[in-house]
């Protein structure tokens, strides 16, 4: 996900990410790229103007940013 997250970033997109556990040197990369990484999984981590919201294979739902995007129709 960071390839892509850094790829989007460099085509002018906005980027931000949630992860419970980012360690280097996925998270120096992503530092790097100008990527805001939060930690842990809150509704409140998803932009207010976020038009389109990529979640990973391991996301289900009940959790808090999944359940927000699901509400948003963000997919």
């Amino acid at each position: 996900m960071g390839a892509v997250a850094a790829a989007l970033q460099e085509r002018g997109f906005k980027v931000t990410g949630s992860d419970e556990n980012v360690y280097p040197p996925m998270s120096s990369f992503l530092e790097n790229k100008g990527i805001a990484l939060m930690e842990d999984y809150r509704a409140e981590n998803i932009p207010a103007d976020a038009d389109v919201v990529v979640i990973g294979n391991a996301m289900t739902r009940g959790n808090p940013e999944v359940e927000a995007v699901l509400n948003r129709k963000l997919l």
